[in-house]
């Protein structure tokens, strides 16, 4: 497991426009979310590397942790203090376990957009698809949780 920074950098609407048009669908509506709505997106990589929120960020981000790559390590895979605080730091989630509904990402930005608050999106595989749901259960009770996972999958 190598440690990578996360990825959390000013872009301009010439940027954003260009990331929408060759981003996935399902990743649209976020980026649309920071264009219009003046939100902020954050990707935390797999690794064990510390993370925060940037302290200067006044606006309410929508965190993306990205734990499907080519292995899903589930939370274990990521920086435990820092974790624990982007998920006391959010006010709404999605745990996504399968192909990516382009409404879990809707919905994510919207709560964001509307809400003014931070919100979480977990992009997992199906075998981690608990530990991320009972983290998230455990640290942020009676906190929305959309969860998109595979028929038959363990939640």
């Amino acid at each position: 497991m190598t440690d990578r920074p996360t990825v959390y950098k000013p872009a301009t609407r010439a940027d954003l426009n260009a990331a929408i048009e060759q981003s996935p669908l399902h990743l649209r509506p976020i980026l649309e979310s920071v264009r219009d709505f003046g939100t902020a997106m954050m990707f935390v990589p797999q690794g064990l590397q510390a993370f925060r929120i940037p302290r200067d960020a006044k606006k309410p981000t929508i965190l993306l942790v990205g734990d499907d790559t080519t292995r899903s390590d589930g939370p274990g895979g990521f920086h435990e203090p820092s974790l624990r605080r982007i998920i006391r730091a959010s006010s709404a989630f999605a745990v996504v376990s399968s192909a990516p509904p382009v409404e879990a990402y809707e919905a994510i930005a919207r709560m964001a957009a509307l809400t003014r608050r931070n919100v979480l999106l977990v992009e997992t595989r199906v075998e981690q698809e608990l530990p991320w749901m009972e983290l998230i259960q455990r640290l942020a009770p009676k906190r929305r949780i959309i969860l998109a996972t595979v028929y038959g999958g363990h939640a």
